[in-house]
């Protein structure tokens, strides 16, 4: 391999390793273990913006059982009086959707503003200069020590 595609290549890869880790911490998991992190949902701090109505700062049995009734008619999606496995299955597939979505939008708006940083000269083409250019920062800001190499000795964890 030459040095200009060894370089492109760990530009790229680079760029690929960092916009993986927070779609990763987004969906629950650890970037720098990939394991599963604790539910945000199951969070006392959830459990209080989720059932302090009046906004008191507490949560009483009666706004907890008023709370968890309405959940409950959310999932009775024939308002039969009974949640089936089907209706609990399907609100949360609709939840689920509408999450993803949002989720979706927000990311592609971002691309966009990623691309808007990396092409300087805004032609509305990147070109592997500016690439390249994004990509020292990068490195730059990591290689602490300024020795040229990342490794346990520069004292960044984030560029």
């Amino acid at each position: 391999m030459t040095t200009k595609t060894t370089q492109a290549a760990l530009a790229a890869l680079t760029a690929l390793t960092a916009l993986s880790g927070p779609a990763l911490a987004q969906d629950g998991e650890s970037a720098a273990t990939g394991t599963r992190a604790t539910a945000s949902g199951h969070s006392k701090t959830s459990f209080l913006e989720t059932y302090d109505t009046n906004g008191d700062g507490k949560v009483s049995v009666a706004e907890f059982t008023a709370g968890r009734e309405a959940k409950y008619k959310s999932f009775d999606l024939d308002g039969d009086g009974q949640v089936s496995e089907a209706e609990y299955v399907e609100e949360y597939r609709a939840r689920l959707d509408a999450e993803l979505a949002r989720r979706r939008s927000l990311q592609i708006r971002q691309t966009y503003v990623r691309y808007g940083v990396l092409d300087t000269d805004h032609d509305q083409n990147m070109s592997l200069e500016e690439f390249h250019e994004s990509g020292g920062r990068m490195f730059k800001r990591l290689d602490t020590n300024g020795d040229g190499v990342i490794d346990e000795r520069d004292s960044s964890d984030h560029y």
